[in-house]
């Protein structure tokens, strides 16, 4: 069916004006909660998700190939079992970005560019869950489209030093092309996204019995859960889980009096992935906290009145 009409079982009106518009970017089947913030947004009426796409995990996935084509199966799935079919996927990048290669093309690098030219007035906002890649690559084809997005960057250590992280890892260069750009950047570090934490016991009760696509998001944390625990790995317990990228739904959930973000300079990023200032570096937006409860109720709520009993 038609997103409109999913959306119907929430009994919302919200106000034409408050809704943006946004792509997700997403290596959807890297772990088990890429997965979580995909259904958010798009039972979320204030975000018009213009389509979801799919890149890699390449470091993960040791260079062998194919994450990307993982990512995006997984994606296809997720639409299916929400029973939406308006909403497009597609195939991002399937590697990082090469140094002095001109920008690699995919279907979904190519729709962001489309997307973002639409657009005059209001801005594009792309919900970046993953590598950098695809938006790196959009800007080094086209880097006019800089002044018509924002990048919802949930990645990079905490400051003021930094520290490997994950979605960092997985490209490096091309989070400097895009700090290097003109384009807005909204960052949420790793301690703040770290922080949407819940527990297997509360995914059972509110989420597994919401219908198919309630299920699935379940089974499937839980059987990442027990092949991929780590007793090193210290965001894991074995009873909770993070759901850190729920934070790019976050920012346009709360209220803008919060005062839970600063300005600061884009830092460098150096080759251990630690930061260095930047007195030449733009000024990007980096959150200090978000809302997690109010969050995460949020999408408990909405997966209840959609596809709950």
């Amino acid at each position: 069916m038609k997103r409109v009409q999913l959306l119907e079982k929430l009994h919302m009106n919200v106000p034409e004006s408050a809704t943006i518009s946004l792509i997700i970017d997403t290596d959807a089947k890297n772990e088990a909660d890429d997965q979580y913030a995909i259904i958010h947004h798009l039972l979320s009426p204030i975000i018009d998700v213009k389509g979801i796409v799919a890149t890699h995990f390449e470091q993960k996935n040791l260079y062998q190939d194919g994450s990307m084509e993982k990512s995006y199966q997984e994606v296809v799935k997720l639409l299916e079992l929400a029973e939406i079919e308006d909403v497009p996927a597609l195939r991002g990048s399937e590697m990082p970005v090469k140094d002095n290669v001109d920008g690699v093309s995919s279907e979904g690098v190519r729709f962001i560019i489309e997307e973002a030219r639409k657009l005059n007035e209001n801005k594009l906002y792309i919900a970046m869950m993953g590598a950098m890649t695809d938006i790196a690559e959009a800007l080094k084809i086209a880097p006019d489209i800089a002044k018509n997005i924002v990048v919802i960057w949930n990645g990079g250590g905490p400051y003021p030093k930094g520290r490997p992280e994950f979605n960092v890892m997985q490209d490096p260069d091309a989070v400097r092309i895009v700090l290097e750009s003109d384009a807005e950047v909204w960052q949420i570090p790793q301690n703040v996204y770290s922080a949407f934490e819940v527990t297997i016991a509360e995914l059972s009760r509110r989420v597994r019995p919401c219908g198919k696509i309630g299920a699935y998001l379940y089974e499937q944390l839980l059987e990442e859960n027990s092949i991929a625990f780590n007793t090193e790995f210290l965001l894991r317990t074995g009873e909770n889980w993070i759901l850190g990228d729920n934070s790019t739904i976050a920012v346009f959930l709360m209220n803008r009096f919060r005062d839970n973000w600063e300005l600061r300079k884009a830092p460098i990023v150096k080759e251990d992935l630690t930061y260095a200032d930047n007195t030449n570096g733009k000024m990007i937006r980096v959150y200090k906290m978000l809302d997690v409860r109010m969050v995460i109720e949020d999408l408990f709520s909405k997966l209840e009145l959609v596809y709950g009993k």
